[in-house]
């Protein structure tokens, strides 16, 4: 950044407990920025070369830690395209149990956003509350894979296991209970508290615009009111048999952003209630070889996962591994927007605003 009068200001990189291992370098007059540039690549693990030293069966541990509080998500995407590749088609049970273990992280993801944002704009309760729920889930997850953060569930053909004869009377009061916090204590703590209204409203406004031109998917999309969802728009799994709203925003706005993610926990609730309703019976898997054999082509699945549109080309050429893997990832396109967005705002904004786009840095420094 070239020199001039005003100050130079570097922002992180930060604890990876927080967004992640984040800088920013902000060049300020006074106390608004006059230009930001966006600094990554501090958690740069090489995710896509290492494919191709993975057999097929035995890369979703990699996968997991792309997107780290999706990590199903990211586990259903590999397996997605693998089985598109080898022409693998899932039993009906396990594209349904699939649905529901997709819909449970992209919920989960949704409380870590909540909760981090309300302490990133001085809002603690939110995270407490948050990852309180948060927690209920995760229980649930770990009942039926025996893992928590990096659940390892997901397998060529299927699921490792059934889900356990107790999930719906397990999952079912939970989601109960936080469909009814989301409806009347989250909007008390969050919709009606002043100062977590000042803070992000008219805060770090996308336009149309801006979402096109920059590549935007998913929540950060919907909240420049743009209707666009992957499972509605090019259904996959079984996401055509489901009734649900793809909520939209007009703002554009840090609130915005935040009332989305919002209005999707309440949705994916619906679309879980559903699946389970309709769970057909059967095999949760279907037999294949662990050491898989793709002939030589190119495949090519795009997801809805919680930050957006998530996808995998991936290059075959017979071998027991990927030939070549890459990865589209959503917060990579959100983060360099902040070099627009930002400028012109005040310091206490960035991190208001960093937060409202929900980036986690595992899934952009692949």
């Amino acid at each position: 950044m070239e020199n001039r009068k005003g100050v130079i200001l570097n922002i992180g990189p930060v604890h990876p407990a927080t967004h992640g291992v984040l800088r920013l370098i902000a060049d300020l007059e006074g106390d608004t920025i006059e230009n930001i540039k966006v600094d990554i690549g501090f958690l740069h693990r090489g995710k896509e070369k290492l494919a191709e030293m993975r057999y097929f069966s035995n890369y979703y541990p990699i996968v997991d830690k792309l997107d780290y509080v999706s990590a199903l998500q990211m586990e259903i995407l590999f397996g997605s395209v693998v089985e598109k590749a080898a022409g693998i088609t899932l039993p009906p049970r396990a594209v349904y149990i699939r649905m529901i273990m997709a819909e449970i992280q992209r919920i989960m993801s949704h409380l870590v956003f909540i909760g981090s944002f309300g302490m990133d704009v001085g809002n603690y309760t939110g995270f407490i509350w948050a990852f309180r729920e948060r927690e209920e889930l995760m229980t649930i997850v770990e009942s039926v894979s025996g893992g928590r953060l990096a659940p390892m569930y997901i397998c060529n053909g299927g699921t490792f296991y059934d889900l356990p004869e107790n999930f719906n009377q397990a999952l079912t009061p939970v989601l109960d209970d936080i469909e009814k916090k989301i409806n009347k204590d989250y909007r008390a703590l969050f919709n009606d508290n002043n100062i977590f209204v000042m803070r992000t409203k008219g805060v770090g406004v996308i336009n149309k615009s801006t979402v096109i031109e920059n590549g935007i998917t998913g929540p950060n999309m919907r909240a420049a009111g743009i209707k666009r969802d992957l499972r509605r728009d090019e259904p996959y799994l079984a996401y055509e048999s489901m009734d649900f709203e793809i909520p939209t925003e007009e703002s554009g706005d840090s609130y915005s952003r935040f009332i989305i993610r919002i209005k999707e926990i309440i949705e994916s609730i619906k679309i879980i209630r559903q699946a389970l309703k309709n769970i057909p019976t059967g095999p949760y898997k279907t037999s294949v070889p662990w050491l898989l054999k793709i002939p030589e082509k190119q495949t090519f699945v795009r997801q809805e996962v919680s930050k957006g549109e998530m996808a995998m080309y991936m290059v075959t050429n017979g071998g027991l591994t990927p030939y070549r893997l890459k990865i589209r990832s959503p917060t990579f396109f959100s983060l360099k927007m902040l070099e627009k967005i930002l400028k012109g705002s005040k310091i206490a904004d960035i991190v208001a605003v960093v937060a409202s786009l929900d980036p986690v840095m595992g899934e952009v420094d692949r």
